[in-house]
């Protein structure tokens, strides 16, 4: 069989990674597996060697971008050309520029299998209102065009009412990861972003929370409370800044973009994650993996991967609420172990890889 999935960026985030995890699952020697994506450059070497690892040929789309332009006009016609090109049994697509331009294409192809996954929505209440109405109709009009809709969560199955979405969640493959046996005792605290540094993931109010903390000085009665920035992004110079006006250098380790999430998972204790919107949060999954709770807003999928009081605390945003949740956890170090074993305990049984794998393998080869 020819199975290709659609990708906009070459850059293995938590939608590219579900497509590497899904491909790899598939013999390549009894298959041809793609990747269609936009362009690849030096930076997205990683995407690249990844996929090659695996035997998937990357087919890249110049004009396939992010941002609208009348570049998507193109995008469209040199996505039909490679459809009809390559004959493909199956397309699967995924996010929201896949999903209007490369559905449509792939049906207009003559594609008898067209796969979409929702890993995610433009349609926000982050954008402004002309803009997510068009997104979102486009979207809906796009459903009729492909034969699956699959949503990451169960939250997003509301906005395709007249379209059967069956929700899959993304699993983890943990054998990839070595947990390291941790004290009894917790002698010390670090609390970590870990994500990219933009609006979405929202760095700047893990900064606002523990300036907050700080002011309120009980991170000079718990010294050994400590923080970490990790991940790269738009946000970066601006997040330092903040840092320095709080007067935080020596309160928050800023350490950039983690390559080695086994030796960086091992240290943390709490994972904090401010996001604006949130289709799943493959970091939760992870981090639970390690008996890390999480603090997390109480957006779009989060609650059904951290649930609230059990596996992690959430919050309905802003610095305050995040310090709140903190400060539980500062004033509570019990309940850091006692939440992280439910979280590792329900990343096991709900959100393994196998069973993502199984349940997208009914899909691609039922008759």
């Amino acid at each position: 069989m020819k199975i290709a999935h659609v990708q906009v960026i070459p850059q293995l985030s938590g939608a590219q990674q579900i497509s590497l995890d899904l491909l790899s699952s598939l013999n390549y020697e009894s298959n041809d597996l793609y990747m269609i994506c936009g362009e690849i450059k030096e930076v997205n070497s990683d995407f690249l060697e990844k996929f090659n690892s695996i035997g998937v040929t990357i087919i890249e789309v110049p004009n396939l971008k992010r941002e609208l332009g009348k570049h998507d006009f193109f995008a469209f016609i040199e996505l039909y050309r490679i459809f009809k090109k390559f004959n493909f049994d199956i397309i699967h697509t995924n996010s929201t520029k896949p999903a209007i331009l490369a559905r449509i294409a792939a049906r207009m192809s003559g594609c008898k299998k067209i796969i979409h996954t929702v890993h995610g929505i433009a349609f926000h209440k982050h954008i402004p209102i002309l803009k997510r109405i068009l997104y979102y109709f486009a979207e809906l009009f796009s459903v009729y065009f492909g034969h699956e809709n699959i949503s990451v969560n169960k939250y997003y199955n509301k906005f395709y009412p007249f379209a059967k979405t069956k929700t899959i969640y993304n699993g983890v493959d943990f054998s990839k990861f070595l947990v390291e046996k941790k004290s009894s005792e917790l002698n010390g605290l670090n609390f970590s972003f870990f994500a990219r540094l933009d609006e979405q993931k929202n760095p700047i109010e893990f900064i606002e929370a523990i300036h907050l903390l700080n002011s309120e000085g009980i991170l000079d009665i718990n010294k050994d409370v400590i923080f970490t920035l990790a991940g790269d992004g738009e946000l970066k110079s601006e997040c330092c800044d903040l840092i320095k006006i709080y007067g935080l250098e020596s309160k928050i380790n800023v350490i950039g973009w983690v390559t080695d999430k086994n030796k960086f998972l091992n240290t943390i204790d709490v994972i904090c994650q401010p996001s604006k919107w949130e289709a799943f949060g493959l970091t939760f999954v992870e981090s639970a993996y390690f008996g890390i709770p999480a603090i997390a807003t109480k957006v779009e999928g989060i609650p059904e991967v951290v649930l609230d009081g059990k596996t992690g605390l959430l919050y309905d945003g802003g610095a305050q609420g995040l310090k709140e949740c903190m400060k539980q956890f500062v004033n509570n170090r019990s309940l850091v172990h006692e939440l992280g074993e439910m979280a590792r305990k329900r990343a096991l049984e709900v959100f393994s890889k196998q069973d993502m794998v199984n349940n997208y393998h009914e899909i691609y080869f039922e008759k």
